[in-house]
């Protein structure tokens, strides 16, 4: 999680950087086409939203998706109105989230095997 919300995943957009991948080889592990960045994978993507939005149907909420993973994080842990007591919860519920995509994402591109939305979720 700390290298999540300090931009240091090996997400393909930081291993070009690195220069460790080619330019023509960081398309998203989603197949979306779009360049793959931790906000891209968690927030933006299709299969990742979808399940992020049944997340929040789950815990009964709505919310608008920040636009990178550090406001997303604060905003949806940190819950304005709801009980200090319950942000331990959604902290666990959050990294609950980043961890099954991430080992999702890990298993598309390391295995070539993914689940659908509802596996997921």
């Amino acid at each position: 999680m700390w290298r999540l919300l300090r931009n240091r995943l090996p997400t393909k957009d930081n291993l070009l950087w690195r220069r460790i991948l080619a330019a023509n080889d960081v398309a998203c592990g989603y197949e979306c086409g779009e360049l793959e960045s931790a906000t891209h994978l968690f927030l933006e993507c299709g299969i990742p939203t979808t399940v992020w939005l049944q997340v929040q149907n789950w815990v009964g909420i709505s919310t608008v998706f920040p636009s990178q993973m550090r406001e997303h994080f604060t905003q949806f842990t940190l819950m304005a109105g709801m009980p200090r007591s319950s942000h331990s919860v959604f902290k666990v519920i959050w990294f609950a989230y980043v961890l099954v995509l991430w080992k999702d994402r890990n298993n598309r591109f390391f295995n070539n095997t993914g689940s659908n939305p509802s596996v997921l979720f």
